[in-house]
């Protein structure tokens, strides 16, 4: 990798591609620990711990990582289109205006790409090294992957719950405590029948409770509270999660971790449903 670097930096515009294609085939998830993207709004930091990534801080959406590494790994490199350094400002590769992508190698060493405005095909993008003049046409996703909120990148997961385990569920609110039990493949509540769409739409959102978004300290909402505490045979907690806020997008958080999400109300609705969503129709007036 190192005499791929160097073959495409130290040599003036030589490679027809102006380097970009070997530098590509030779950074990919095992080889580099790192990934910082500067652009003209935000700053993204990924970084690799174990096996996982981290972004900016905060756990990374796997699913955003994987597209970042596929793209680049399907990234179509054309040949030279530019020479004139006067043509990257019109091609957003300016120093003031292009993205600027830094590689960390695993090994220590370091890799970086500057990327510009979209390209003449859709989809692609301009790209060039930051030490030289050529501008090439990288086709593909690889731009895209880099237009991204660090919202987008975070991972959104609140509770994953195996709900094949899920025998009680304990929901609090200020109106009082609730139970529901699970029976073999019957839930009652409170000792009564539950409703089964219900308590159905409750372990869809345990299955894999995600939010819309994040929301910092001083905005976090404290009306309304509700809570469900997911326990298993033994009466393990296998999760709980705290929903805050009426109408509108609502706040989750969960027991130990200090990130406050938002939820969309649906999903705050069918996770801490009203008591009279819990029974069955029929029995309202019990």
């Amino acid at each position: 990798l190192g005499s791929v670097l160097l073959s495409g930096r130290g040599g003036g515009d030589s490679a027809p591609d102006g380097g970009i294609a070997s530098l590509f085939e030779g950074l990919d998830e095992t080889t580099v620990s790192a990934v910082r993207i500067v652009g003209p709004n935000q700053t993204v930091a990924l970084e690799r711990s174990g096996g996982a990534w981290t972004v900016n801080g905060n756990l990374a959406d796997s699913s955003a990582v994987t597209r970042f590494w596929n793209a680049l790994e399907e990234a179509e490199v054309g040949g030279v289109v530019a020479n004139n350094p006067g043509n990257h400002e019109r091609m957003g590769l300016s120093a003031d205006s292009a993205w600027t992508v830094d590689f960390t190698l695993a090994d220590g060493g370091m890799a970086s790409v500057l990327v510009g405005k979209g390209g003449p095909i859709f989809p692609s993008g301009y790209v060039r090294l930051p030490d030289q003049d050529a501008v090439v046409v990288v086709s593909g996703d690889f731009r895209a992957t880099l237009n991204r909120s660090v919202t987008d990148w975070r991972d959104k997961t609140i509770l994953r719950v195996d709900t094949a385990a899920v025998v009680r569920l304990v929901l609090e609110t200020d109106e009082g405590t609730y139970v529901a039990e699970r029976s073999d493949s019957t839930w009652s509540v409170d000792g009564g029948p539950a409703n089964a769409g219900t308590i159905r739409s409750i372990l869809d959102e345990l299955a894999n409770f995600v939010a819309v978004g994040f929301v910092e300290d001083d905005e976090i909402f404290q009306e309304n509270p509700r809570r469900v505490t997911v326990l298993g045979a033994g009466r393990d907690t296998l999760g709980a999660v705290v929903i805050t806020g009426e109408a509108g997008t609502r706040h989750a958080r969960t027991p130990g971790n200090d990130v406050v999400f938002e939820v969309a109300s649906f999903r705050a609705d069918r996770i801490t449903p009203d008591i009279e969503d819990l029974r069955p129709p029929d029995a309202g007036g019990a």
